[in-house]
């Protein structure tokens, strides 16, 4: 038997790995995992007597149980016989010195047992014999600094890896309430670390900075079988901000920043991203799969071969993206087809919209381009090769870019050219009419409404 997969734990920058750290949600007991620190009085109390008979069965002559055990996770470790560290589910309360947990306790006395608290790191709780995660299982990061002590995965102080379909999600203050990200900080000298690696298809981390510290051959998120990644930060990662090469991988509302050798967004599929700021290229991949970016931003990173974006996969699709700024091309096609969408380059050091070779298939649909040292668009003579509707600029297309700000402001030759501009307008048959605007921020009307998650960064 395993945890539920209904367990939930929590991470706090005051907690002890030592902790419980966790509670089954829809038990009967009190949850104790949201809490700073283990129970030392009244009752349920943590205790270095508890004992084991080789059954599911542990006693203790000064724990005081009660019904309010049943659903945490507690933590045991040590004794006289063979047990190694790790945690259980309490299932059953039986007496004030007896209770039944999830599966066999091997046999000894004086075993430590730690009830409540949460603990202090998002690695002791990695997929390992000691936490047992599984599939459903959710791990909560209240707002604070954590340092990564060791590259090592799934130990306390170390980097956090998992094959089980499981959610991390940081918090500020309430559970859920998408404030403040805590933040996963790599240690001074700690070379060759990945913060987060999945390898599952299904879970997903939210509301979570990783940084780097610029420390060798940091990595921060990798999503290597899948799931998806939502309204996270990247800083200071050599070795990438986020990485994929899987269709199934979905990021989405993040931004990378500080990247060195890897490009900040290494993935197939991103929505709403921003990469700024780094020494590499915004958005590539190293996969051959299908690549799609959608409203992304890719603004000021420098590099003599530094892109916006490269588009170096079998096949390509940008919708309302944005390369502003960028040490090299905005938009650089490696390989054909590729299909660029409302897209708009601007101030890029080279091309705005670039082909490496003459690959046939490079199409560019209602683009637009503005003061790109080398012009906008240099996308070759191969075969099926087209550009249509594309809008050149006499002014910028953006309200504030030196600041960051993508939004299109109202300028005639500059954003008013864009407002409305993109395809979809005509829908097929005729019957249905779009206003989308070029680039990766649609324009407010008058009483028009700001997004669901407008702050979450």
């Amino acid at each position: 038997m395993a945890l539920s997969a209904s367990s939930v734990f929590e991470v706090r920058t005051v907690g002890d790995d030592t902790n419980g750290g966790g509670f089954v949600t829809g038990a009967s007991g009190t949850d104790y995992s949201q809490q700073d620190a283990k129970n030392t009085a009244g009752s349920n109390i943590s205790t270095t007597d508890a004992v084991g008979n080789g059954t599911t069965t542990i006693t203790s002559a000064t724990a005081s149980f009660t019904s309010a055990i049943v659903g945490n996770i507690i933590y045991l470790q040590g004794g006289t016989g063979s047990l190694a560290a790790g945690r259980y589910q309490v299932t059953t309360f039986t007496n004030s010195i007896t209770i039944v947990v999830d599966r066999i306790v091997a046999a000894g006395t004086g075993i430590t047992m730690n009830i409540g608290g949460a603990v202090v790191s998002l690695g002791i709780l990695g997929s390992s014999t000691a936490t047992i995660l599984v599939v459903g299982n959710r791990i909560w990061i209240k707002s604070g600094t954590y340092t990564i002590s060791s590259a090592t995965i799934n130990i306390s102080g170390g980097c956090f890896s998992t094959t089980s379909s499981v959610a991390i999600e940081g918090y500020n203050s309430t559970r859920g309430d998408l404030g403040t990200k805590p933040i996963l900080q790599v240690g001074a000298g700690v070379a060759s670390a990945t913060v987060i690696n999945f390898t599952s298809l299904y879970g997903y981390v939210k509301n979570i900075s990783v940084d780097g510290n610029a420390q060798t051959a940091s990595k921060g998120i990798n999503l290597d079988s899948g799931g998806i990644c939502y309204a996270c930060k990247a800083l200071n990662c050599i070795n990438g901000g986020f990485q994929s090469t899987v269709n199934s991988a979905q990021f989405i509302l993040c931004s990378a920043t500080g990247c060195a050798t890897t490009p900040a967004f290494n993935a197939l599929n991103c929505y709403g991203c921003v990469a700024f700021s780094n020494t590499v290229t915004g958005f590539s991949t190293s996969s051959a799969g299908i690549s799609s970016y959608r409203n992304c931003i890719s603004y000021s990173n420098t590099g003599a071969t530094t892109d916006g974006f490269n588009t170096n996969s079998n096949q390509s699709q940008l919708i309302n993206c944005v390369a502003y700024g960028n040490g090299r091309q905005g938009f650089r096609m490696d390989f054909g087809p590729a299909v660029y969408i409302n897209c708009i380059a601007e101030n890029n050091t080279a091309w705005g919209f670039s082909h490496n070779g003459n690959d046939p298939g490079l199409r560019l649909q209602n683009c637009a381009g503005y003061n790109n040292t080398s012009g906008n668009v240099d996308i070759g003579t191969g075969n099926l090769t087209w550009n249509f509707g594309f809008i050149t600029g006499s002014a910028s297309f953006f309200t504030a870019p030196g600041s960051g700000d993508f939004s299109l402001n109202n300028t005639a030759g500059g954003g008013a050219s864009a407002r409305a501009a993109g395809i979809l307008g005509v829908f097929p048959e005729g019957l249905t009419t779009g206003y989308l605007d070029v680039g990766a921020a649609q324009h407010q009307d008058s009483g028009g409404g700001g997004g669901e998650h407008s702050n979450v960064f």
